[in-house]
């Protein structure tokens, strides 16, 4: 591991701006009273994250981040590896029953020091598969026949309207929470997930044939060795700042 930690750090980001690979989903299954929205933040009550469970869901979705660092997983689709991919595959696997089926699919997995999540389990309740926002506003019935929550979409959206900034200062990050960069003049967005204890992890945003892969780095890796455009401080103009997951609200 320490050799891949300090090689030099070509990053490709992910490709972003505009519809990010915006895919509908299945529809809700329920419209009924757990689709209240009191917080107004898109998602419906029923499918946020309380108490405890927040600080679980964030544990092992940061160690299933991890664990694609030692190998992809088969079921990880290589047309869905890239860095806002292994987002979207860390989500909804946190959320997943942990059987044995589902840990044997796993080359290596860093086991998180939290249980697992209890009250909430995906598919989610009232929207389904369709964890992704990919549009403003509180969540209404109707949300997911127009589009407006899928279950693929890129960084941007993500970011955007899945997610909220937390701060531009990387000591407020916590285990599981995102760092988010753009480059405008690319047209490119890239996100990384925060480990905690100074680690990070993300896809380097090429494809399989391109050698696209996952790395785990410190970010005092990052601060040295990366293009200055992923540098995760205050005083880069790419970087956006810290990010969480509205579910976790």
């Amino acid at each position: 591991m320490t050799r891949r930690l300090f090689t030099v750090l070509g990053l490709v980001v992910c490709l972003g701006l505009g519809g990010g690979g915006a895919q509908p989903s299945a529809p809700a299954v329920t419209h009924g009273a757990g689709a209240a929205d009191r917080d107004r933040d898109g998602y419906p009550d029923a499918a946020e994250l309380v108490g405890t469970d927040r600080a679980r869901f964030a544990d092992w979705f940061a160690a299933i981040a991890e664990s694609q660092y030692t190998r992809m997983n088969a079921d990880w689709r290589p047309e869905d590896r890239d860095c806002g991919g292994l987002l979207r595959y860390a989500l909804v696997n946190a959320l997943m029953p942990h059987d044995a089926a589902w840990f044997a699919k796993f080359g290596y997995f860093p086991r998180p020091t939290l249980g697992p999540v209890q009250a909430l389990r995906y598919p989610l309740p009232v929207i389904s598969r369709s964890v992704f926002r990919v549009a403003g506003g509180a969540y209404q019935a109707g949300d997911i026949e127009a589009g407006r929550l899928v279950g693929r979409t890129g960084v941007q959206h993500l970011a955007t309207h899945s997610m909220r900034p937390v701060s531009r200062d990387l000591a407020a990050a916590r285990r599981g929470d995102l760092l988010i960069f753009i480059r405008p003049g690319l047209r490119s967005y890239h996100s990384m997930v925060y480990l905690g204890g100074g680690r990070v992890v993300y896809h380097t945003g090429a494809s399989p044939a391109e050698g696209g892969e996952v790395r785990l780095l410190t970010v005092q890796s990052l601060l040295r060795y990366a293009d200055r455009a992923f540098h995760p401080a205050a005083g880069n103009p790419n970087f956006l700042g810290v990010y969480r997951w509205k579910i976790m609200d």
